[in-house]
């Protein structure tokens, strides 16, 4: 077992499974990026961990796509990944919010916390279900 592993497995056995959420959106409620890292990254510093975040570009066939890294570290060992970014708003406020909330999902993700309400199904007509992807 990997360096990483090991710490992460201690560190998710004492990190909550979910964290209060302390923001409201639209219609929703949610756990704000800064409450998240409030509350993990000490535990995380103290199995060693850290997670690095950054905005960056990839090459598509019509251009570049903005994409948010995500990657864990623990000592030599390292894994990471990357989540496309989807501005509404293409100006540099649009491209801000679109991180923010990437950075949210991802750090939740990453730690399996849940700090969102399930609103996946909110939408969905009663024969979407059947619809595999």
């Amino acid at each position: 077992m990997s360096a990483l592993t090991e710490a992460l497995c201690a560190a998710q056995a004492e990190l909550p499974t979910a964290i209060p959420r302390d923001s409201q959106g639209y219609g929703y409620r949610y756990t704000s990026l800064d409450k998240l890292i409030e509350l993990t990254r000490p535990i995380l510093t103290k199995h060693g961990i850290t997670i690095s975040q950054e905005p960056g570009f990839v090459q598509v066939a019509d251009g570049l796509r903005p994409i948010l890294t995500t990657r864990l570290e623990c000592g030599d060992d390292r894994a990471g990944f990357s989540t496309p970014l989807y501005v509404k708003d293409q100006n540099m406020q649009g491209l801000g919010a679109a991180i923010t909330y990437a950075r949210r999902y991802a750090w939740a993700a990453v730690l399996g916390i849940a700090s969102e309400e399930d609103t996946d199904d909110a939408g969905l007509a009663p024969n979407d279900e059947d619809v595999p992807f």
